[in-house]
């Protein structure tokens, strides 16, 4: 940490803090003098998930901040003035208001659009069949994201799960052979020249090794919190549809 009285060499700063090579240290500069045993706040900003874990090595169980992205018909960015950035769904699985009224305009037919601009660009439906069609097809794009992925929601918790709770090394193993996450599982093997499973009771990992396994362990909970957005999205949309189709 540097004190005020040390900031005047560093009054050429964009912002408060950042990796100093010759410190090799990660460095935040206060703007007043602080005693030893002084409270200090850290605020790390409006970060996703995905950009805590790159930026500082965690993510939040409970992120207000965290979104997803997901694939859009071409066209739809051509039929509304919203940018790309707030086209996304939020951390609790609900559409943010740009992507709701980019679908909303985009599925109502080119003649028609200067019309209902005034209600899209206010939040409000266009109409009951228009909702409907843009949660059909944001419930069915999100479960082809889901689909596409190499491994599923179910079987990521499985995984987690055997992380946090295995006793050991070999328990581990013997669990993580049920699921298709296994591939991964060899390849940490492979990496840490730990191919022979079939001697794990008394494996001790080495640092190098318990490193990597909190790194996929980070990589696991966060490819799971964003299939749970995904999934959250698709449950949303059906509690609308089923509103709408009442």
């Amino acid at each position: 940490m540097v004190d005020a009285e040390q900031l005047d060499s560093h009054s050429w700063r964009l912002t408060d803090g950042g990796f100093e090579e010759d410190a090799n240290a990660y460095c935040f500069y206060a703007r007043e003098h602080y005693k030893k045993g002084d409270q200090v706040l850290l605020c790390y900003g409006t970060y996703t998930n995905l950009e805590l874990l790159e930026h500082y090595g965690f993510l939040l169980q409970e992120n207000p901040n965290d979104k997803v992205f997901i694939p859009l018909e071409p066209a739809l960015y051509s039929s509304t003035s919203w940018s790309k950035e707030s086209l996304y769904i939020h951390h609790n699985g609900k559409p943010s208001f740009a992507l709701l009224a980019a679908l909303r305009l985009w599925a109502t037919p080119q003649s028609r659009r200067r019309s209902v601009g005034h209600l899209v660009y206010s939040g409000s439906r266009v109409s009951t069949d228009n909702e409907i069609f843009i949660m059909k097809w944001l419930s069915k794009t999100c479960d082809a994201v889901l689909r596409n992925l190499p491994t599923s929601l179910e079987e990521d918790t499985f995984l987690l799960n055997a992380m946090d709770n295995s006793q050991d090394f070999s328990t581990f193993m013997e669990i993580t052979k049920l699921v298709s996450s296994r591939d991964e599982t060899c390849t940490f093997l492979e990496t840490h020249n730990m191919k022979d499973t079939h001697s794990f009771t008394d494996v001790i990992l080495s640092r190098k090794a318990r490193r990597s396994m909190d790194r996929w362990k980070l990589a696991v909970q966060w490819r799971l919190k964003y299939k749970k957005v995904i999934f959250d999205c698709i449950t949303y949309c059906n509690k609308i549809l089923d509103s709408l189709l009442k």
